[in-house]
């Protein structure tokens, strides 16, 4: 072999070693992102739907997201985590089931290096909460009703179907009156009522509550079920639909679209977008391994929706409704 071709193999030998260890796994590529992810209870619509817009935005990332149940288990939660940790993910998303059971979590993985970012609860450590404004939500949907109730003449005679155990449910029901409050709305609140965000005990305890206030003739729950619960309860009293205004908060899917769309009582609601949700929980996870300062909350958007504006925020596919991401990001 000549002199002139052992340079070149030489060389030849040289980038392809360069390139090997440049891509970190011996095969010449870019290693890949691994984010992984810990949500509450994918039975529920709300987290499914975030589950479908994270994986939807970390594939145009090109992320490898692995997601994982916890099925309302705080201790499977922590162990899901553990394992997460020990596959040497990069960042690492947490839908708290219990914020109690996580400063050992947060720990470790700062320990491997390993940064946290949370949906919906604030945990000390993580570098960003990502969330709605559930003060400005609810505030929304008080600013909606305090005009709506003016416009059409309604005096309101009001039940609350909440979660009180829940701190940004407690914050939903707080911005809903001093929405009602500054928009100089004159109200009255007959019950507030537990319905723990599951619809058949919204439907039991709005059923006991309208039995002693069959006046009722306004219903806001702090989710999409505790709104349909307690619209099924009035409904099955007998009592006059037509009298009814009904706002929910969430509208997580399936159920409250159909709720808002059927031409009843359910007149509004503050939409969280859960599909945008998941878009969020991406790019935020994406800009804290790119080493970003985030703010401590990194919000995502609300509107008030109604059947007015809702062909703005979904357009109609098939059977089924595609959600406008961009007219989302576009709310202030």
């Amino acid at each position: 072999m000549s002199k002139k071709m052992w340079i070149f193999v030489g060389l030849f030998a040289m980038v392809s070693l360069t390139m090997s260890f440049a891509g970190g796994q011996g095969d010449g590529g870019a290693k890949k992102v691994k984010f992984g992810y810990a949500l509450t209870d994918m039975s529920h619509e709300w987290y499914q739907n975030i589950a479908k817009g994270a994986r939807t935005r970390a594939a145009e990332l090109g992320v490898d997201i692995t997601i994982v149940d916890a099925a309302m288990d705080a201790a499977k939660q922590v162990s899901q985590l553990e394992n997460m940790i020990a596959q040497g993910v990069d960042v690492l998303i947490i839908t708290p089931v219990d914020v109690k059971s996580l400063p050992n979590i947060i720990a470790e993985a700062a320990k491997a290096g390993i940064p946290v970012i949370t949906e919906s609860s604030v945990v000390p450590g993580a570098k960003t909460c990502v969330s709605i404004d559930d003060v400005s939500g609810g505030k929304k949907a008080g600013l909606w009703f305090a005009q709506y109730a003016k416009a059409n003449n309604i005096d309101p005679k009001i039940l609350i179907v909440g979660l009180p155990a829940f701190e940004a449910c407690r914050w939903r029901v707080e911005g809903f009156k001093a929405g009602m409050d500054e928009g100089g709305l004159k109200y009255t609140i007959l019950q507030e009522v537990d319905g723990q965000g599951a619809k058949e005990t919204s439907l039991k305890v709005s059923q006991d509550a309208l039995t002693a206030h069959p006046d009722v003739n306004v219903i806001f729950g702090i989710n999409d079920n505790s709104t349909t619960g307690g619209m099924a309860a009035y409904k099955e009293a007998g009592l006059d639909e037509s009298k009814l205004t009904a706002i929910g908060f969430g509208f997580e899917g399936v159920v409250g679209r159909e709720a808002l769309l059927s031409g009843g009582p359910y007149k509004a609601a503050v939409a969280m977008f859960p599909d945008y949700t998941g878009v969020s929980v991406a790019d935020a996870a994406y800009k804290v391994y790119k080493k970003e300062t985030l703010p401590s909350r990194y919000e995502s958007n609300t509107v008030i929706i109604t059947p007015q504006n809702f062909p703005q925020f979904y357009t109609k596919k098939g059977n089924d409704y595609e959600t406008n991401f961009e007219a989302i990001r576009s709310l202030k």
